[in-house]
C-alpha cells in the first residue's frame, strides 16, 4: 500500500485555531516508558483473572509493540490539534493522510490484508501524558468497531477522537484502523452520539 499525504496540509493546519500543545510537553509528563507500562499491564490483566499470571507477560509485551509503533502517530495527532503541520515522514509505514477542510477533520489510516492491527492510538497518547476516556462505542459486526474518545493534552482544550478499527475476519478479508482527530474543539456526549441512529455502548463488549 502507499502512503498518502495531502498536498494542502500546511495551507489547512495554518488557519486552524485549535489549543496549543507540544509533542514535546506530552512526552515529558508520559507514563514512563516501557518497564511502567509491563508492569501496569501486567497487574491489570492479573487483577481481572489470577490465571493471566501465566500469560500476562507475553500479551502485555505484544500491546507494548502497538503502542511504540504509533508513538510517530501520536505525535502527529498531538501536533495536528496543537496547529502545527506534521510531518508524514516519521509516521508508520503504510499509513495514509487525509484532510476534510469542511469538516475540520484529520484522518490517519492504515489496512492490510488479513493482518492483525500493529497501532494502539490511545496507548501511544497516554504515554504522552494525553488523559483518554472513551465516550462510546458502536458495533459494527465482527472485530468491527467505532469508538469515540475524550482527548485532553497534558496543555490545551480536550477534543474529539474517533477510531474505526476492523480486523480481517479471514485471511483474505482487509483490517483496517483509522483514527480521526476533530479540530473543532466539540466534544459530543453518548446522548449526541446516540443520535445518529447507531448502537452506542459507554465500552466495547471485547
Amino acid at each position: 500500500m502507499r502512503r498518502i499525504v495531502v498536498c494542502a496540509l500546511a495551507a489547512f493546519f495554518s488557519a486552524c485555531s485549535p489549543p496549543a500543545g507540544t509533542s514535546g510537553q506530552a512526552a515529558a509528563q508520559g507514563t514512563g516508558g516501557e518497564a511502567a507500562f509491563l508492569a501496569r499491564c501486567t497487574a491489570d490483566l492479573i487483577a481481572q483473572n489470577p490465571q493471566a499470571r501465566q500469560w500476562a507477560p507475553d500479551e502485555c509485551a505484544q500491546r507494548w509493540q502497538t503502542v511504540a509503533a504509533s508513538g510517530p502517530l501520536a505525535e502527529a495527532i498531538l501536533s495536528t490539534v496543537g496547529g502545527a503541520a506534521p510531518s508524514s515522514d516519521r509516521l508508520g509505514r503504510d499509513i495514509a493522510v487525509q484532510v476534510d477542510r469542511a469538516a475540520r477533520t484529520v484522518t490517519w489510516s492504515w489496512a492490510e490484508t488479513g493482518a492483525m492491527i500493529p497501532y494502539d492510538a490511545v496507548g501511544a497518547l497516554q504515554e504522552r501524558g494525553a488523559e483518554v476516556a472513551m465516550i462510546g462505542c458502536s458495533q459494527l459486526g465482527v472485530g468491527e468497531f467505532s469508538k469515540a474518545y475524550r482527548v485532553t493534552p497534558p496543555t490545551g482544550a480536550p477534543f474529539p477522537l474517533t477510531i474505526y478499527d476492523r480486523i480481517a475476519p479471514t485471511a483474505n478479508a482487509e483490517s483496517f484502523y483509522n483514527v480521526t482527530a476533530e479540530l473543532n474543539g466539540q466534544v459530543r456526549t453518548l446522548a449526541q452520539l446516540r443520535s445518529d441512529g447507531m448502537e452506542w455502548t459507554e465500552s466495547c463488549a471485547y
